[in-house]
């Protein structure tokens, strides 16, 4: 069964031509246990690594490249609707660096409440997200797919890159 429907659907009707979007920056969160960091799925595949770094600077939070990778998350987020299409994308995490008991205490529970949200850690994670947007869509250099990554070829067919 195919998941991720709405990405899925988007990155096949897109309201802009795939090929005009330079970046897929996607959000998403199972919980956090570590509210002085965001977790990056796609770490080092798209060239945004030192940008990312600069944006979370000004919000004193670190950033944990792909936390537990035994999950494959890039793979299973909505992320991958448009790495498969070529688009360089990447997850924005709340911090974690483990699915721990911390994280699955609340993690599809009924316990998943409001009260349970850190609201201070929330809004200086919602404000690096934002001006990490602002530092690749105002970077003069576009992101682009690693050499050798999964992607890469579809990034070329989609972008038009000749070797």
């Amino acid at each position: 069964m195919e998941r991720l429907l709405g990405s899925a659907y988007y990155a096949d009707h897109p309201l802009i031509p795939l090929e005009k979007v330079i970046f897929n920056f996607n959000t998403d969160g199972a919980g956090y246990s570590e509210t002085g960091a965001v977790s990056v799925f796609g770490w080092d595949r798209t060239g945004t690594n030192e940008m990312l770094e600069a944006g979370v600077k000004p919000f004193d939070l670190e950033i944990i490249p792909d936390p537990a990778p035994e999950q494959g998350l890039f793979d299973r987020s909505d992320n991958v609707s448009f790495a498969r299409k070529g688009v360089p994308a990447l997850t924005f995490s709340p911090g974690f660096r483990e699915f721990d008991a911390e994280i699955l205490q609340h993690y599809h529970q009924v316990t998943d409440e409001a009260d349970s949200i850190d609201y201070d850690y929330l809004t200086k994670y919602c404000k690096a997200f934002a001006h990490c947007c602002r530092m690749i869509a105002n970077s003069p250099n576009k992101p682009v797919w690693a050499e050798g990554d999964k992607y890469e070829e579809a990034g070329k067919e989609l972008y038009q890159i000749k070797p």
